[in-house]
């Protein structure tokens, strides 16, 4: 029983850096482009349909203002909330996007615990199929480019690590050709500059990821019971996927038929569980989004017991929690509060999880 007390559980909130302008998105956009923009222009679908929209001390903020950071932080750890998770975005050859709120957490030395996840994937026009960005893999160079650019942030106090290893995540471990060169790098790396090692994490993988990672999750597993719930939706949704045929849009399933199960899952020794603050995608892509209708602050506390469940029986060596997400506004999944539930999450979360296990 002692052991369990005192292993600590590690709750990592996705974090999205979109929410200040950059000249990039102004081009591609519309001049003063930010997130705020396709939740402020948010159409409603259906009469139950209820977008959740910013209830905080500074509304639609910027976090290029440090008191907006700050605060983020402070009612995240006072709700038992270790950290975030943040996107990352290096696209190879230096080129990087939204990197200047982690930059000014350093900066200024703000009270804000991070990580990164390397959110590694190019950026599209997705209605109109043009290329913005591309993601690029450039090799053991650039891969130890991009670990020195990064450095000063994992020798940071404010920075997160598991066992003294800074923690490091990668969002589509399968998308890079030359993985284990990648992986090579920034293990030798972070040995070289003085870490025991660095605690990578792989998003959108299975166990089979191992030989590389410390340890793994899969948000999309989420969604894998949607076709047995709702046969139909599945198949328009297929449909808008592969033939655009927006006009069947936008898709809706069931949360506590889908998401709410897949809480309750067994998980395996590495896996990290990952528990979802709702989902309706329709503010950022309209017709072709997808709402998981029914998600409630029972339908989340059921979740949250779920998941502490499952902790209890894995008893992995570093409990971790992802939570899916902190900000996403556009995407409908957000810890922070909002018109729709309040604080409700916030204390649902910090009243049901323990700070050990």
């Amino acid at each position: 029983m002692m052991d369990r007390l005192v292993k600590k559980i590690t709750s990592l909130a996705y974090y999205l850096p979109q929410f200040h302008e950059i000249p990039e998105n102004n081009l591609w956009w519309g001049e003063s482009f930010t997130e705020w923009a396709n939740l402020r222009n948010a159409p409603q679908y259906y009469s139950w349909q209820q977008t959740r929209r910013p209830v905080t001390p500074f509304q639609e903020y910027s976090l290029l203002d440090a008191e907006v950071l700050e605060w983020q932080a402070s009612i995240a750890s006072d709700h038992g909330i270790t950290g975030f998770l943040i996107w990352d975005y290096w696209f190879g050859d230096g080129k990087q996007l939204l990197e200047r709120p982690a930059e000014l957490i350093l900066e200024k030395s703000l009270a804000f615990k991070y990580c990164f996840s390397w959110a590694n994937h190019s950026w599209e026009n997705k209605t109109t199929h043009q290329m913005l960005q591309e993601q690029k893999y450039l090799g053991e160079q650039d891969y130890t480019a991009y670990f020195y650019n990064r450095l000063p942030h994992f020798k940071s106090d404010n920075y997160i690590k598991v066992g003294g290893k800074p923690v490091f995540g990668v969002f589509l471990p399968q998308g890079i050709p030359d993985l284990s060169c990648f992986v090579a790098v920034f293990r030798r790396l972070a040995e070289k500059e003085g870490f025991p090692g660095i605690y990578l994490i792989a998003e959108n993988s299975t166990e089979d990821s191992l030989g590389l990672f410390d340890r793994y999750l899969s948000s999309n597993l989420a969604f894998q019971r949607r076709k047995a719930s709702s046969p139909l939706q599945f198949v328009k949704e297929q449909l808008i996927k592969r033939y655009n045929w927006n006009a069947l849009g936008p898709i809706v399933f069931d949360f506590n038929k889908t998401v709410l199960p897949r809480s309750a899952d067994k998980l395996s020794k590495h896996e990290i569980p990952v528990l979802f603050t709702g989902w309706d995608t329709t503010p950022r892509h309209k017709r072709r989004g997808t709402i998981y209708r029914g998600f409630t602050l029972d339908a989340f506390k059921k979740t949250v017991l779920n998941v502490v469940a499952q902790l209890k029986v894995q008893q992995a060596e570093h409990p971790i929690v992802i939570v899916k997400s902190w900000n996403e506004w556009a995407e409908g999944n957000l810890m922070e509060p909002d018109s729709v539930f309040g604080d409700g999450l916030l204390k649902i979360y910090k009243d049901n999880v323990p700070p050990a296990i």
